[in-house]
């Protein structure tokens, strides 16, 4: 107080002066603010009104796809009577009915009754489109009317710039997810959006399974053994059969097989992450989709995991779906690439195709593998072999010293 006692007029003048233009600087950023806050709420209800609208005009489409349904399950059915006959043909094959046989026949007649459908074949996205948070501030469209085929037996990377729908579209094939618009085909299996529940979800989940960012969080048994096993019998597997594939399993994942009577949680983070993808192999499905599978790994872990992917699809023919920002790993093993930008699929090749496209990568902005980096600057210098097909430090020597002479 004594302080501004000893000011001179003269500054205490420009101290009110640069007090009124600081409250008049304040007042401009609060009309700025409330200016710019009337834009967004404006573009948001404009982006509402529009989602709403194209639900709409989905509306007939999502009647036409429940009527299909529902002559497909009749069709399905047809043979209801042969597949009963097997399962009896089975339990009274078993000489020792223990309370695993007796309790595993039962699901499997159950199941034998019920609709029977193909998930064995390529996954279809019919104008998908999702949208997070909707009618809120938050309201964000991470889909917008996708279409796209994934092939069976291949191994397929999805890219994009964090927010290109890719995590939101792989949940699409198993259920995880339902779109607002469209439809998703399972071999002859579709979800679509008219569906509010899936009676067969765990069929589809058993045939689909999906491998979230760092899956070892999902351990939660006493021992490996149980935890690979969780999913199989949760899922109606016979119990004992299901035990006994624990052994190969943890081979096929590169762990010891004494170590299923261990407990997960005396595991390493990567020894942890095989666990939970043998889980997800013990299911035995078609399908492994792997949403960004070795984060947090180091190189030598990504390498591991890797080739576990690649022999999972040459010698198991598993179709692998996987969600990456490591594009030397979409290099190394992917048969097909779908990029993905603003909810969009926006090009699908094989990785030769989408690397030696230097304008796409830079609208998705993301940095072409290593190799094709290398490539590149050879282009700048006057040697292209972006068009070459390589994979491997010793296929591009070989494009390169082909195009030198």
């Amino acid at each position: 107080m004594s302080k501004i006692k000893k000011l001179s007029d003269e500054e205490k003048a420009r101290l009110l002066v640069q007090k009124r233009v600081d409250n008049a600087k304040y007042k401009e950023h609060l009309k700025e603010l409330a200016k710019n806050q009337k834009i967004e709420n404006k573009k948001r209800k404009a982006r509402h009104k529009e989602i709403a609208q194209l639900i709409h005009e989905d509306k007939p489409n999502q009647k036409r796809f429940t009527k299909e349904f529902e002559t497909l399950k009749k069709e399905s059915l047809k043979d209801a009577d042969k597949r009963v006959k097997e399962v009896n043909n089975w339990y009274d094959s078993i000489k020792e009915k223990t309370k695993s046989v007796e309790k595993h026949y039962k699901k499997q007649l159950k199941k034998a009754k019920q609709p029977n459908f193909d998930f064995d074949g390529d996954i279809k996205f019919e104008n998908v489109s999702y949208t997070y948070s909707k009618g809120t501030p938050f309201e964000f469209r991470a889909l917008d009317g996708t279409d796209i085929t994934i092939e069976k037996g291949k191994i397929t990377a999805v890219i994009g710039m964090t927010g290109s729908g890719k995590s939101t579209l792989i949940q699409l094939t198993n259920g995880l997810m339902i779109s607002e618009t469209g439809r998703t085909i399972v071999g002859n299996y579709p979800i679509f959006s008219a569906r509010k529940k899936i009676k067969e979800i765990k069929d589809l989940r058993r045939e689909i399974g999906l491998v979230f960012q760092f899956p070892e969080y999902q351990l939660f048994q006493d021992t490996i053994l149980k935890d690979i096993a969780f999913g199989p019998i949760n899922l109606g597997a016979e119990k004992e059969a299901t035990f006994n594939k624990i052994p190969e399993l943890l081979r096929m994942v590169d762990l010891p097989e004494d170590y299923a009577k261990r407990s997960p949680f005396d595991l390493s983070g990567g020894q942890k992450r095989r666990v939970a993808i043998a889980g997800i192999i013990a299911m035995d499905g078609d399908t492994l989709v792997l949403d960004e599978p070795t984060g947090g790994l180091d190189p030598q872990g990504e390498e591991d995991f890797m080739k576990l992917f690649n022999s999972l699809n040459k010698e198991k023919n598993k179709r692998i779906i996987i969600v990456t920002h490591n594009m030397d790993h979409v290099l190394q093993i992917a048969d097909s690439v779908i990029v993905m930008h603003k909810g969009r699929v926006i090009d699908q090749g094989n990785p030769f195709e989408i690397f030696s496209n230097f304008d796409l990568l830079k609208t998705i902005e993301i940095e072409p593998p290593k190799l094709y980096k290398l490539a590149y600057k050879l282009k700048d210098k006057g040697i292209d072999v972006t068009k070459n097909k390589f994979r491997t430090v010793e296929e591009l020597a070989s494009a390169i010293k082909a195009a030198i002479k």
